[in-house]
């Protein structure tokens, strides 16, 4: 039976990558968008005789607020997936502890046990554990590493 906390650490992954998904959507809709709506201003200038002036403007102006939609939506996703890695990170070293400590297990009482696994933590969180450098750990390209 999966405890409370496993059950909501489940769930917020699962949103997690739902929201990847929809992100992958937004960027998909926002390149179609930057194919067809300058299309379409440049297809109306050349079929009025109305002000190559303001057909300009409008079809400059639509580039960038497209560009700026996929700016925003990208920086989103990168956050998104940036997060997803530190959590699974961190799980992933939460096993790794547990394991390192179920031998001890047998020995402590669980009072010393959950001690020394919050002592364990603070340690790995500790800015002398820092790697100190940017890993950047994009989820797509990082994948084909592990």
């Amino acid at each position: 039976m999966d405890s409370q906390y496993e059950i909501k650490y489940n769930n917020l992954i699962q949103g997690l990558e739902e929201m990847h998904a929809k992100n992958v959507k937004r960027t998909k809709a926002a390149l179609r968008c930057l194919l067809i709506i300058p299309a379409v201003i440049l297809i109306m200038l050349f079929m009025t005789k109305g002000s190559k002036t303001i057909f300009l403007v409008l079809w400059i102006a639509s580039m960038f607020i497209i560009a700026f939609v996929l700016i925003v939506v990208e920086y989103q996703d990168y956050l998104l997936r940036k997060m997803v890695a530190k959590a699974q990170s961190a799980t992933a070293d939460a096993e790794a502890s547990a394991a390192i400590a179920a031998p001890a297990a047998n020995d402590a009482a669980p009072a010393t046990q959950r001690a020394g696994e919050i002592r364990q933590a603070v340690q790995q969180r500790s800015p002398e554990q820092d790697s100190g450098g940017f890993r950047y750990d994009n989820y797509d390209e990082s994948a084909g590493d592990n």
